[in-house]
C-alpha cells in the first residue's frame, strides 16, 4: 500500500517552481520520490528534504500536484506549500510586470510575512 499523498496546488509552470524552490534554499533534483520502506513515485521535480523522505511536484493536467510521503515528511506540509506558494506568486508577478516594462523599485516585508513590491514603469 502507498504512503504517498497527492495535493492538489495552484501552481501551473514548473520552471517558476523550480526557481522558487531553489530561492527558498532547497536542493531540486530529477529522479524519483522517496517514501517509507523505499517506496518511490514519479515527479518532475524532486525536493531533497535531507531525510530519506522527499518531496516531489509533477504535473497532472494544467496545475501541478505535490507528491510526498506526510507520515514520516519532517517539514509542516501546509507552512511548505505556502512558502513556495509565495514565492511563485512574487515570481510570477515580476516576470509579467517586466514583461509590460516596469521595474522593481523596492520590495519591503511586512511583520505578516507579505511582501510589499512598490514598481514603476517609464514610458
Amino acid at each position: 500500500m502507498s504512503h504517498f499523498t497527492k495535493i492538489r496546488t495552484q501552481l501551473h509552470n514548473i520552471e517558476t517552481v523550480k526557481q522558487a524552490l531553489e530561492d527558498l534554499g532547497y536542493t531540486v533534483k530529477e529522479g524519483p520520490v522517496h517514501g517509507y520502506g523505499g517506496q518511490q513515485t514519479h515527479a518532475d521535480l524532486v525536493v531533497s528534504t535531507g531525510t530519506a523522505y522527499d518531496i516531489g511536484f509533477r504535473r497532472e493536467g494544467q496545475t501541478l500536484v505535490m507528491v510526498a510521503d506526510l507520515w514520516g515528511l519532517k517539514i509542516n506540509k501546509d507552512q511548505f506549500l505556502q512558502q513556495v506558494s509565495q514565492r511563485y506568486a512574487y515570481l510570477t508577478i515580476i516576470e509579467q510586470a517586466q514583461s509590460q516594462g516596469w521595474q522593481a523599485m523596492t520590495e519591503e516585508w511586512q511583520p505578516d510575512g507579505s511582501i510589499r513590491l512598490v514598481m514603476q514603469r517609464w514610458q
